[in-house]
């Protein structure tokens, strides 16, 4: 069993346990394993409504769009996230691991 974020082709997610007063956060993903929103009580509409532990972006993607990068100024606080994951990917392009993030 390997690590979540190993066959990343661009940008995989899955639970973060523990997060926001939840026992666990979660994408949620519809029967044809597309992410379509988020199970999290924080801001629930953000574009990315995701904690940093629950992704993985892979590197290639990263030095193909250097105009990314993880923001701490000017960015309102909860959405660094979802300012870094707007530049690389749509929420359609985001990869569902750990069998469809159930």
């Amino acid at each position: 069993m390997g690590l979540p974020g190993r066959s990343t082709r661009k940008v995989s997610v899955w639970p973060v346990a523990f997060v926001g007063g939840l026992r666990y956060e979660s994408p949620k993903v519809n029967a044809a394993g597309k992410v379509y929103g988020w199970k999290t009580v924080f801001d629930p509409h953000r574009p990315f409504a995701i904690d940093m532990a629950g992704f993985a972006i892979n590197l290639r993607l990263v030095l193909f769009k250097p105009q990314a990068y993880f923001k701490l100024r000017g960015v309102k606080g909860g959405y660094q996230e979802s300012s870094l994951l707007r530049e690389l990917v749509t929420l359609n392009d985001l990869e569902p691991k750990a069998a469809n993030c159930t």
